[in-house]
């Protein structure tokens, strides 16, 4: 029988270890910014074309690399952070296992330049496909430039799961985050298709969280800080109203190594727990030292997951600390004695106008009138309506009287259900200005027609009258625009931008009325009239974060993904209904929608239950 087992050539071996350490774009720019880290880098510079499809670049002022060096670096498990098995549980660098250069090269083109400060002369290396092209002198800068370009050339089935441009954008954004928050000595710089997308100088903790994340943190932040025999925990948390249904700000670093830990984060967020909505996710930027012997950075390719020698015991000094924290640092004032603002003067463009506040007023407003208007002419009843006192429903109805007469069950006979075909009329049984209904726990509106009891759920509903007002505002009829008075500033990252750019003249119609001043502010000069919005930073980065996560469902219908992520960010904001006239306009409003048992999104808007429901249900 012959021989079936062989080993693989290298460059095959290669691509294969690259599918581990190497899984897109933002996997090189991890492993090439760590490199320049260790090198002891204090500026770093970070040049991306095409979100990384087309070129990667990391230029660094660091030690550089000799001529043997520069060659033997592209090699399998050449490293030079460990030499044993003991260096493992005393690593102070990022990298050690020696493998990210060997995969980078084995799938794209690779042009390597570096220089020794001592040398007169430097070193040229250009590497395809895990074969060296090239290595020569050359006269080149301080420090080394790794460039990486057609990423995935030969690996085709992976280059086509890459998502879009601003998809991979969005995570190459997040390795620059997790590499420059916490080397606050480093200078970085990050450039995207030739545009400057961010510049970080030298800084402390909290000033580099703000440039990064924007000046709405600012006032946002607590610092903790607790040390004991065994950890040091510093950093800051963000105030409990800054917390968000989504994905949040979560940054928790070891030894100055970026980390996901699921259960020190179940430490912090459950520290929040009595304090925000179930479901939100708290902010914070985290900072532990301890022993490296204490810990174990070797367990995945990607470096991001750790072992602790005791998590039981680093879990509860942590949440110990972010509980201390919040209940002591609520109390009081903060002044920040560490803050360093500069000039925090929002920009103008040159030559650009100022646009001056309009004001509108209603002519046919009458305060002393004893009802105010509303868009349909309601009647009140005679006298106040409660379910209370009714011994059944028929009951309930039979009592009812209106200004002009009575009105008998027989008139709301057969209404339509939400999931039948529309009659010609679909609201006749809702024609009447007296439906009786009453709020359950201020989420739902409870009424009665014929035989059957009727639940609307308030969030879901809201979400569709939004969408279909949405809808129309962008197909025929924009929403009226109200010029703010001092225009509000908004800080968005690179991704953030690049959706913005997007869909902004939609949201033009949509009554937003944004103007960009530099690389990351926005002014929003105007917004809907008539609208409590509250923070405006939260509402456009909630919007534009439902408009990415539905670009999948929605890909070829743009409007419908703006005005559904619209409706889904603001489907909460409404103020408890205090009378039968506001339900009644409220389910008027539901029932006039194209789909009014049914969100956007496919959730249920309205749930029946009829007699013999309830029959079953009391005699099961």
């Amino acid at each position: 029988m012959t021989d079936i087992i062989h080993l693989l050539p290298d460059n095959v071996a290669n691509q294969i270890a690259a599918g581990e350490v190497i899984q897109r774009p933002a996997s090189a720019v991890k492993e090439l910014l760590e490199n320049s880290v260790d090198s002891g880098a204090t500026q770093i510079q970070l040049i991306v074309k095409d979100s990384g499809k087309t070129l990667i670049q990391v230029v660094d002022n660091g030690k550089g690399m000799s001529f043997t060096d520069a060659r033997v670096c592209f090699e399998r498990h050449a490293t030079s952070k460990i030499s044993c098995a003991d260096d493992l549980f005393k690593l102070t660098t990022k990298g050690f296992r020696g493998e990210a250069l060997a995969s980078i090269a084995a799938i794209a083109h690779v042009e390597l330049k570096t220089k020794q400060a001592e040398n007169n002369i430097g070193t040229q290396i250009i590497v395809e496909g895990s074969q060296v092209k090239e290595h020569t002198p050359i006269a080149t800068q301080d420090g080394t430039s790794f460039a990486v370009k057609n990423l995935f050339y030969n690996v085709p089935a992976r280059r086509n799961f890459l998502k879009s441009d601003a998809v991979e954008l969005s995570h190459i954004e997040e390795e620059f985050y997790r590499v420059a928050l916490i080397h606050t000595n480093v200078a970085f710089s990050f450039y995207h298709n030739g545009n400057l997308v961010m510049q970080l100088s030298p800084s402390n903790f909290k000033l580099r969280i703000v440039n990064i994340f924007g000046n709405h943190l600012k006032e946002k932040l607590y610092p903790i800080e607790q040390e004991t025999s065994s950890i040091s925990i510093t950093g800051f948390i963000a105030k409990p109203e800054n917390a968000r249904k989504r994905k949040n700000d979560q940054y928790i670093f070891v030894n100055n190594r970026f980390i996901s830990h699921f259960y020190l984060k179940h430490a912090i967020e459950n520290a929040y727990k009595e304090i925000i909505p179930e479901g939100y996710k708290p902010a914070f930027f985290i900072q532990i030292i301890t022993d490296p012997a204490t810990i174990d950075v070797n367990i995945s390719p990607t470096k991001v997951d750790i072992k602790f020698q005791d998590e039981k015991l680093i879990y509860g000094i942590l949440h110990a600390t972010v509980k201390k924290s919040i209940g002591a640092l609520s109390l009081t004032p903060q002044i920040d004695f560490d803050y360093e603002p500069g000039m925090d003067v929002s920009q103008i463009k040159d030559q650009s106008s100022i646009k001056s506040p309009s004001l509108k007023l209603n002519p046919d407003y009458n305060p002393f009138r004893e009802h105010p208007s509303t868009t349909e002419s309601f009647s009140r009843p005679s006298k106040p309506i409660s379910s209370d006192n009714f011994d059944s429903w028929n009951q309930f109805l039979s009592n009812i009287k209106t200004e002009d007469s009575d009105l008998s069950i027989t008139e709301l006979q057969n209404p339509p259900l939400f999931f039948e075909e529309k009659s010609e009329n679909p609201n006749s049984y809702l024609d009447q200005d007296n439906v009786p209904s009453f709020n359950f726990t201020d989420r739902y509106i409870v009424f009665h027609f014929d035989k059957q009891i009727a639940i609307v759920d308030i969030i879901a509903g809201r979400e569709r009258i939004l969408y279909e007002e949405y809808l129309e505002a962008l197909h025929n009829n924009p929403i009226s625009i109200q010029q703010n008075l001092f225009p509000d500033m908004i800080t968005l990252s690179a991704s953030q931008i690049e959706m913005l750019l997007e869909i902004k003249e939609e949201l033009y119609l949509l009554g937003y009325d944004i103007e960009q001043i530099d690389r990351s502010t926005f002014a929003i000069n105007g917004t809907p009239s008539d609208e409590d919005l509250g923070d405006i930073q939260h509402i456009i980065v909630e919007m534009i974060d439902n408009y990415k996560s539905n670009q999948f469902l929605h890909r070829n219908e743009k409007n419908k993904n703006i005005a559904l992520s619209l409706a889904k960010q603001k489907r909460t904001k409404y103020k408890t209904f205090q009378s039968d006239l506001e339900r009644l306009t409220f389910i008027r409003q539901l029932y006039n929608t194209l789909v009014p048992n049914t969100t956007p999104s496919g959730k249920k808007i309205v749930h029946y239950i009829n007699n013999e429901q309830l029959f079953q249900f009391f005699n099961c």
